[in-house]
């Protein structure tokens, strides 16, 4: 439960939309809110969505647009940390891309 417990406060109020630069230059990118809710139900071990929710997130507009400014969790007022559940996020694709990559067919 404390894997995602810290996620699951998002009161959606949009500010790490508005400080995020990415999202500022590229409006189809999923944002940090999104990741962050995304992360959390990733986490939860009693959720089965996770194979489709990693399809978008790996997207084109998924983590990997995000450049870790950090401004999301500065201005997060229920210090959520969106940064932080975008580099998990990151993590995580990169062992999908790995276990695909390396395991045999």
């Amino acid at each position: 439960m404390a894997k995602y417990h810290q996620f699951s406060g998002c009161i959606n109020c949009g500010l790490c939309y508005a400080a995020c630069p990415q999202f500022g230059l590229n409006p189809e990118f999923i944002g940090p809110a999104a990741i962050t809710l995304a992360h959390r139900y990733n986490e939860d071990s009693r959720d089965h969505g996770k194979k489709e929710r990693m399809a978008q997130l790996n997207g084109q507009n998924g983590v990997w647009t995000c450049t870790f400014v950090g401004y999301c969790s500065e201005v997060c007022p229920k210090h959520v940390d969106p940064a932080a559940a975008i580099q998990q996020g990151k993590v995580e694709s990169s062992k999908d891309f790995l276990i695909a990559t390396l395991k045999p067919r």
